[in-house]
């Protein structure tokens, strides 16, 4: 429910701003984590990168919001009982998605690593040319290298 029509119907007398504050993270949270999973896919890497900002910050929100209201036990009871359907309805959807999004992100990192464990074989199959010295009085019989201890010798054939 968007927060305006929430506002609408309470009066900020009978919901504490604790609870509307908490509405909001908890509804602003369930876009950030459906939105995540796409951006990943997509390769969208900076635009993640914000985002994963934003969801750190919003998820300590949340928490504190939680602790404050935990740490008051008489204002759930005071709550109009649409409102605490509201947040079960809420924490439910935030849980979902939740869940929904950890699956997606554990989907992706597994895919990466399948993809480098299959990258790695045919890398050390790759026959990679020997690097070192090479031993002077052998490289004079390979072709094309340059040896300081043998000198070319012309030989006249028309003789």
């Amino acid at each position: 429910m968007p927060l305006d029509r929430f506002n609408r119907r309470h009066t900020p007398n009978t919901v504490p701003p604790v609870i509307v504050s908490l509405l909001a993270l908890m509804n602003e949270l369930i876009e950030l984590m459906t939105a995540e999973p796409d951006l990943v896919m997509g390769r969208q890497f900076e635009a993640h990168k914000e985002l994963l900002k934003l969801k750190q910050k919003l998820t300590l929100e949340y928490r504190a919001s939680v602790r404050s209201i935990a740490a008051q036990p008489d204002l759930l009871k005071q709550l109009p009982e649409d409102i605490c359907r509201k947040l079960r309805i809420a924490a439910q959807k935030l849980a979902d998605s939740a869940e929904r999004n950890a699956r997606m992100l554990r989907a992706a990192v597994t895919a990466v690593q399948r993809l480098i464990q299959n990258i790695i074989p045919i890398v050390k199959g790759e026959k990679l040319p020997k690097s070192g010295y090479k031993n002077p009085k052998t490289a004079h019989l390979q072709l094309g290298t340059y040896s300081p201890t043998c000198m070319p010798i012309a030989i006249r054939r028309s003789v």
